[in-house]
């Protein structure tokens, strides 16, 4: 497996439907125990949601990666190497309103995100581009 696990992040603030949030990172994540959910306060006192999920079995990985349609994947090809860092993990944001609807799709710089990082499994004398592009089929 090329992937070593994906982290997901979103932030719900105390006026939005935190049980449709939870339910799509959920669907997103594959199993509700994979989503952890802290609950703090903003400087002004409103109720703020930090959801967080870590994917770490090939099986929900490969589940993960099912649900990314192939027009983002290659969406997120077209600067793949900007999008991928020295730790060699690769990011990308979801839209989070898409999510809700049960869709995947890419996020605009206006939408509210779920916040995605793939860790890619690469090893001495691998390349990180390569390794996930082999693996999501870009090739």
């Amino acid at each position: 497996m090329a992937i070593h696990h994906i982290n997901c992040r979103t932030a719900s603030s105390g006026v939005d439907n935190l049980a449709a949030i939870v339910d799509a990172m959920t669907w997103l994540c594959g199993d509700e125990e994979l989503l952890s959910i802290d609950r703090t306060t903003s400087y002004h006192g409103s109720t703020i949601n930090l959801l967080k999920s870590h994917i770490s079995k090939n099986s929900d990985i490969k589940s993960f990666v099912d649900k990314l349609k192939q027009a983002d994947l290659l969406k997120i090809s077209e600067n793949l190497t900007d999008r991928i860092d020295d730790s060699n993990i690769l990011h990308f944001r979801i839209c989070l309103d898409s999510l809700i609807s049960g869709e995947i799709s890419l996020a605009e710089a206006d939408e509210k995100t779920v916040k995605c990082s793939i860790k890619i499994e690469v090893y001495p004398g691998q390349n990180a581009v390569e390794q996930i592009t082999n693996f999501l089929g870009l090739e």
